[in-house]
């Protein structure tokens, strides 16, 4: 291969601009800065409405008390398509109508036992109509002890003269005129336990004692109106006497419909307090020595009881006055003291009281009296209060002898059997005081 000159000089460029390539220097100094651009438009905070950049506290819109993002809310949508229609609803059923009262009667046919145990107790018989003539006691077909009716009007009354018998089931019976007006007078008042008449309102003339005792007396009882139009008789009533619909409510729509419509049932003791009660729940009556009658729910409520309900110890559709051994062999008693006092039961300091006497003789002597009483000590209804005051010192009765005190003082619970007119040994207050004091101390 030859070369010219032209050739040697081509190769000699070539080869010494590749050395310079491959041999870069290093970096120069920086140059000098350009001159600030113009300021750009400022954007806005979704929440900050007034756009000062500020959180204020209206822009707070979702009302946390904090001003920030969650505050933020886009533009509202436009407005969905109407929905269809539903589909109409299916026919209800018919309402109940007001219910009305069918009688005892008409309950027997479901609640033959509670319906068994009802007619034997003193409830219906509270008040009876006569008709004109002498009331036939139901309790003749019953079997055992129950209660019986005087023998006749009051002296100078027929039957024809008479429009209604109060009571007669227990204790004692009255009688209404036929004007609606109770019978007053001498001998006016006839009690089953002496079958003896006694006064009743004896100041008061004949034809001006209006009955106005239906709201207990009776079954549905309204005091508007005179019942039977006689003006001595305040209100009216569905029935004479107390029967089921009075504590359960009228029975049309239950009888139409037992398994639906379920009778109205309250235990409570306000439910009876409702009748037996007098007055005021602040005090306990008394009258002539002895508490007043028909005042179990005042006692009761004063007692050491107080928590308890009625029927916590009774059935409340027997009566606890008489019992017989296939109807009522306890007398409505369902639990007795000694299914929760066993301690007390299970230690008494008298062997003799203990084979003797029952808890209920100290506990609930007969301090209360409705028509008769058997001695200053024993009266012909048992308290419903229970507590014993062992301080021989203590009074039953307030200084007026008309109010008792909640509880009860050795003469009652105590003297009832042992005083001059007592079965047992007639003790001193001393003596009383000191057995009764820790009686059922182990």
């Amino acid at each position: 291969m030859t070369l010219n000159r032209t050739s040697v000089m081509t190769l000699v460029a070539g080869t010494l601009l590749l050395g310079l390539t491959a041999c870069e220097g290093p970096e120069g100094p920086a140059g000098p800065a350009g001159e600030d651009g113009d300021d750009g438009y400022r954007g806005t905070d979704c929440w900050d409405l007034n756009e000062n950049g500020e959180a204020d506290t209206d822009e707070d819109s979702n009302g946390d008390g904090d001003v920030n993002i969650l505050d933020c809310s886009g533009t509202a949508g436009a407005d969905g398509a109407d929905g269809a229609d539903g589909a109409d609803g299916a026919d209800g059923e018919d309402g109940l109508g007001t219910a009305y009262w069918i009688g005892s009667a008409a309950c027997e046919e479901c609640h033959e036992d509670n319906y068994y145990d009802f007619v034997r107790s003193g409830h219906p018989y509270k008040l009876v109509a006569t008709e004109g003539v002498e009331p036939t006691p139901a309790w003749e077909d019953f079997d055992g002890e129950y209660g019986h009716y005087a023998p006749a009007p009051p002296d100078g009354w027929e039957w024809s003269d008479v429009s209604y018998v109060i009571g007669g089931w227990g204790w004692k019976q009255r009688f209404v005129d036929n004007d609606g007006y109770i019978i007053t007078g001498k001998e006016v008042q006839y009690n089953l336990a002496t079958e003896e008449w006694s006064s009743y309102h004896s100041d008061e003339k004949p034809g001006t004692k209006e009955y106005d005792c239906g709201s207990c007396h009776c079954s549905g009882y309204n005091p508007d109106g005179h019942q039977d139009d006689m003006e001595g008789i305040t209100g009216t009533w569905e029935a004479p006497g107390v029967h089921c619909e009075e504590c359960h409510g009228a029975g049309s729509n239950h009888a139409d419909d037992p398994y639906y419509v379920p009778m109205h049932i309250d235990r409570s003791a306000n439910a009876c307090g409702s009748c037996h009660y007098r007055t005021s729940a602040d005090v306990i009556p008394a009258s002539s020595g002895y508490i007043k009658h028909h005042e179990q729910w005042n006692e009761l409520y004063h007692s050491t009881k107080h928590a308890m309900d009625c029927v916590d110890c009774h059935n409340p559709h027997q009566s606890a006055h008489w019992s017989d051994d296939d109807a009522n062999p306890t007398a409505s008693i369902g639990a007795t003291c000694e299914d929760c006092h066993f301690v007390e039961a299970a230690h008494q300091a008298s062997e003799t009281m203990a084979s003797n006497t029952e808890c209920v003789d100290c506990h609930m002597p007969k301090a209360t009296k409705s028509a008769v009483y058997e001695n200053e000590y024993v009266g012909d209804v048992r308290t419903h209060l229970f507590g014993i005051n062992t301080d021989a010192t203590a009074e039953q009765f307030n200084d007026d002898g008309d109010d008792a005190m909640p509880y009860l003082t050795l003469d009652f619970a105590c003297r009832s059997c042992h005083s001059d007119v007592g079965d047992w040994t007639d003790y001193t207050d001393e003596e009383l005081e000191a057995v009764a004091v820790g009686y059922h101390d182990r």
